[in-house]
């Protein structure tokens, strides 16, 4: 009785690592995802694939480099409570968006390109935010808080 007892759960545990992860876990995860530290919020800037020889796409914030970003690459910036403005640059112009984070928040935008020669910045859900931001790469920042 104990041997099939044993088996069975065997052939369970099997079973179980085999099938794909929910949705629900795809865009979550479990509570190990890096959240806001203490007293900061949160921000993920990420960019999606892209072709290899895609240029880099700057960033700025407070007209302060923040870094560049290339195909499936992410940046995590920690944020003071205040109202920011961010910019990602295209050849031509750029595009701002202004965001006020408060602490304990977690928030993601998508930099990529508009046209042949403009970027922009769009808002990202939690569930497409964490999926790019396991599937990318991370880069630094110059940001220093």
């Amino acid at each position: 009785m104990m041997k099939f007892l044993g088996a069975a759960l065997m052939a369970l545990s099997l079973s179980a690592c085999q099938n794909s992860p929910s949705p629900w876990y795809q865009a979550y995860g479990t509570t190990s995802f890096p959240v806001a530290k203490d007293g900061m919020a949160a921000l993920y800037i990420v960019r999606d694939t892209a072709p290899p020889d895609a240029p880099s796409i700057p960033i700025s914030m407070s007209r302060h480099p923040v870094g560049g970003l290339t195909g499936s690459t992410w940046m995590r910036l920690d944020l003071p409570p205040n109202p920011y403005d961010l910019r990602a640059f295209g050849s031509s112009e750029s595009t701002e968006v202004i965001i006020t984070v408060v602490p304990g928040e977690t928030r993601f935008l998508l930099v990529q390109p508009k046209g042949t020669y403009d970027a922009e910045l769009t808002w990202l859900s939690q569930e497409d935010g964490r999926r790019l931001v396991r599937a990318g790469t991370q880069v630094g920042s110059y940001y220093n808080p």
